[in-house]
């Protein structure tokens, strides 16, 4: 057909006599064949624009499951390390006495109910462990305790315990003659998890039918794998992926080693499937979910329907048309009937396309507000945990101290009135220095008070982000916010090797409670911050700092120092303004108007959604009936000004 339309167009006709004033009827094929092509060429793209975003909304979801099955071991091996860490910086086992020893450490396991076992090995190698107490064997070779007794907290890659046999996870940390962290070590205290807790986490990550996990270590070998033949331990190694005929799972495994993230469609087994792939924090593993395709594009049929209608229906509209301009002037009419139907069209595929845009931005919304609030769960959950002990502690710092002082005076009085003791005193006053030990003491009892108030100021900090008690409208002060999301992101501002710590700079106002929604706001801050803090280190990834920089004087690195700048004040109007301002690298004029689109990023593939300034704008201008506005030269560094009013139910009476 569309060669016959071709040819009956341009035909050139032999009959000199027929008049001139058919040839302008040559316009309205040409018309339609042009609005069919645009069409078509709208539709199209209108599809693939679609199938694009929903296929990376849905790998971000799978992304997301292998995140926090990470996080879960991540918390696990934090708070087992900070446990062996504790014993090692005991008097217990300093003194390397393992009849005092033993029961502390049988203590110990059954209080935390995660380790097996926990053994004490000596520099030459021998070893002490609550299974067996003294062992024949000799743990030199171990890696993890070569790397505790050069000083480093480590965790080891599964092993196979040499006393019971068990596949084990091994977390060892130095113990030191005192609280100097220069001193060499004098001992190792490892601690033994079983390896089937982290195969727990692991196996039950999934992602429909067909999908499995695995994970490497930091040389490319599988610790945990569906197939036990595959699974790599330190006495049987088994073959690295890295070294793998398949070049995609070796290129995979590099990835991974390298520690990086991200979700990517390969051929396994000659079969393409998505794998998403995140690096543990606490140890040197990476975390795979192998999904079968299928299991994320079977979504789309739904959109492929709409795009096969959609394209019948063009089709058809097409045909329909071609027939009519054959036909006489009513015909035309017809024509010019069907060119209407056909904008209608459009209109109700542009419609579509709208509603289909907005609903991937309410699924975006949701998972935000999700992981939001079990990020607030965790935080708070945390905090009450650290809270009690805490509190313990900090309570029981003024009587501990009243009783050292009357201790102190007691002894004081004896040194008075016996000025002259035994000779067995005095060698023994020698050698704990006891002089020293009567002025350090007050002021070791000072710095643990002063610790435990700054663990509660971050324990209350904690508490104040979460608001998991405040869903719904109430005074808030402001200010706790702000100070709230900068401890959670005290993380991210320390120095780091690629540039030096991030300078936050205050300058609050005096502001009375505000009525809002805390926990959203809260949401608002740690997106305005985080895109400030990574706009700082865009800086430094653009202009690395040298050797010369590095050897230079502390002005000159004051000078390249990474500064957020947090303003607040209160307006005429009765409206509260948050000023934060970065010198990071600044946005180009030509995208600040789309800053606040969904979706719209200028941060590299991966690393942000275009969700966060658009999940803002909504809950400052929707939700709080304010405003929130861009000002920034790029290379200069940029503001962020947000004003919301100080009472919400005038500004709706207003």
């Amino acid at each position: 057909m569309p060669y016959q339309l071709l040819r009956n167009l341009f035909k050139v006709r032999q009959d000199k006599s027929a008049p001139q004033n058919k040839l302008p009827n040559l316009r309205t094929p040409l018309i339609l064949i042009g609005s069919t092509l645009a069409i078509g060429v709208v539709g199209i793209t209108s599809y693939l624009v679609a199938k694009k975003l929903i296929i990376e909304q849905l790998q971000d979801k799978a992304l997301l499951q292998v995140r926090q099955g990470t996080d879960e071991i991540d918390q696990w091996l934090a708070i087992c390390s900070i446990e062996i860490q504790t014993i090692a910086n005991t008097d217990v086992a300093r003194s390397l006495n393992w009849a005092v020893i033993q029961p502390y450490l049988n203590a110990e396991i059954q209080r935390t109910n995660e380790f097996y076992k926990i053994a004490l090995s000596l520099p030459n190698g021998s070893y002490y462990n609550t299974e067996i107490g003294k062992t024949n064997a000799n743990n030199k070779d171990r890696d993890f305790i070569q790397k505790a007794m050069a000083g480093q907290v480590n965790i080891s890659d599964p092993f196979i315990s040499r006393t019971t046999g068990i596949p084990s996870v091994a977390i060892a940390a130095p113990i030191r003659q005192s609280y100097d962290l220069t001193s060499r070590p004098i001992g190792v205290v490892n601690g033994s998890l079983k390896v089937d807790r982290i195969t727990q986490v692991v196996n039950r990550l999934h992602y429909g039918n067909g999908s499995y996990a695995f994970a490497l270590n930091s040389k490319g070998e599988p610790i945990i794998h569906p197939n036990p033949a595959l699974m790599s331990t330190e006495e049987k190694p088994a073959p690295s992926f890295l070294d793998s005929t398949d070049s995609n799972l070796a290129a995979l495994a590099s990835r991974m080693v390298k520690q990086e993230r991200g979700i990517e469609l390969i051929p396994i087994d000659g079969i393409n499937k998505y794998v998403a792939y995140v690096h543990l924090k606490q140890a040197n593993w990476s975390i795979a979910l192998v999904i079968p395709r299928e299991n994320i594009e079977s979504q789309l049929q739904a959109l492929n329907l709409l795009a096969s209608i959609l394209g019948g229906l063009l089709g058809v509209a097409a045909i329909i048309a071609w027939r009519q301009i054959q036909l006489s002037q009513r015909a035309k009419l017809q024509v010019v009937l069907l060119s209407q139907q056909q904008e209608k069209l459009q209109q109700q595929a542009q419609e579509l396309e709208q509603a289909l845009r907005q609903l991937q931005q309410t699924q975006a919304q949701l998972i935000q507000t999700e992981k939001m609030s079990s990020l607030s769960q965790l935080v708070a959950g945390v905090a009450h945990e650290i809270n009690n002990p805490v509190s313990f502690i900090y309570s029981n710092i003024t009587p501990a101290n009243e009783y050292i002082d009357d201790l102190l005076r007691l002894l004081q009085l004896y040194q008075y009135h016996y000025p002259q003791p035994v000779a067995e005193i005095e060698d023994e006053a020698e050698a704990i220095e006891l002089n020293f030990l009567m002025q350090d003491l007050p002021k070791l009892l000072n710095s643990i008070k002063v610790g435990a108030e700054r663990i509660k100021q971050i324990v209350l900090s904690l508490r104040n982000f979460s608001r998991l008690d405040e869903a719904d409208m109430k005074l808030v002060n402001i200010h706790e916010g702000i100070d709230s999301t900068l401890i959670f992101l005290e993380s991210r501002l320390k120095d780091t090797p690629e540039r030096p710590a991030i300078k936050i700079i205050k300058e609050y106002a005096e502001l009375p409670l505000v009525e809002c929604y805390a926990g959203e706001l809260n949401q608002v801050f740690i997106n305005l911050l985080t895109n400030a803090i990574d706009a700082i280190e865009e800086t430094f990834a653009l202009h690395p700092l040298t050797p010369k920089d590095e050897e230079s004087n502390a002005k000159s690195l004051i000078k390249r120092q990474g500064k957020i700048r947090i303003q607040t004040e209160l307006a005429a109007d009765r409206q509260i303004i948050i000023r934060i301002v970065d010198n990071g690298v600044g946005i180009p004029e030509t995208l600040q108007k789309q800053l606040f689109n969904p979706f719209f990023t200028t941060k590299p593939v991966g690393k942000g959604t275009g969700l966060g300034l658009s999940i803002s704008y909504q809950i400052v201008t929707e939700k709080h009936q304010g405003k929130l506005q861009c000002n920034s030269t790029f290379g200069a560094g940029t503001e962020f000004l947000m004003s919301i009013p100080i009472s919400q139910q005038q500004q709706i009476a207003a």
